[in-house]
């Protein structure tokens, strides 16, 4: 199921990159420099001499003229560009047939709960209220996928927000749009062990978390839906 085109992609061979934002990347004979507009780590996508795919996006309030939109991996390219997650997200909301939450009549984009911003706000044919919150998860190691690569303060915030809205008596939720190849999900306990505790408190407090996988074509620039992936259950619980 096809959701969004990114278009315009050139191939490039990654360079290095000198701080978290700023990537340079070797195309057609050149360097060039180029905006990675996603914080994370990155480490098994962003190594010299790694394919790349970058997109050319000068304006005159920006710094460098290319946006970092995706990396090889494996045979295929994971999206590593978090702003489009938001457009990813709301084309699978307004497709009924994938969307975990069936028809919709109201989607409201960044609404503010408390001292936080959710992503989502809707609302379905049932006059049901649906806050979700949106995480794209590019790790993936032997099948399963993993949430964050980084520790996240903001994102266990999220999830303490959506437990609040839970049990406020509204519904809360969770999207993870899972950029690599993957047939599982879990937290990652290793890399910030506090968003792993709170993950399955949300989980437990009827959070509803859905782990969608999708997947980038190098040629078309199409986004496709995939399959949503089982979450792996907590260790030691």
């Amino acid at each position: 199921m096809n959701l969004i085109t990114i278009g315009d992609l050139k191939k490039g061979l990654f360079v290095d990159r000198p701080n978290r934002y700023l990537a340079e990347v070797e195309v057609d004979g050149a360097q060039v420099k180029v905006h990675v507009h996603d914080p994370g780590r990155l480490k098994e996508l962003l190594f010299k001499g790694n394919e790349c795919l970058i997109r050319y996006a000068a304006g005159p309030k920006r710094k460098t003229e290319w946006d970092m939109i995706a990396a090889a991996l494996d045979g295929g390219y994971v999206l590593v560009h978090s702003g489009y997650h938001r457009y990813i997200a709301e084309a699978i909301l307004e497709n009924y047939e994938i969307s975990p939450f069936g028809k919709l009549t109201e989607i409201k984009p960044e609404v503010k709960f408390g001292h936080s911003r959710i992503d989502f706000k809707l609302k379905n044919d049932l006059d049901e209220v649906i806050w979700v919150e949106v995480k794209g998860c590019s790790l993936a190691e032997e099948g399963v996928a993993k949430f964050p690569d980084a520790p996240t303060v903001r994102g266990t915030k999220h999830l303490e927000s959506l437990i609040a809205i839970k049990e406020g008596g509204e519904r809360a939720s969770v999207i993870i749009l899972v950029l690599g190849e993957a047939e599982i999900f879990e937290p990652n306990g290793v890399t910030d062990p506090v968003f792993y505790d709170t993950f399955y408190k949300a989980m437990n407090s009827g959070v509803e978390i859905y782990p969608l996988r999708v997947e980038l074509d190098p040629e078309s620039g199409i986004i496709k839906f995939v399959k949503t992936l089982p979450i792996k259950e907590r260790i030691n619980e």
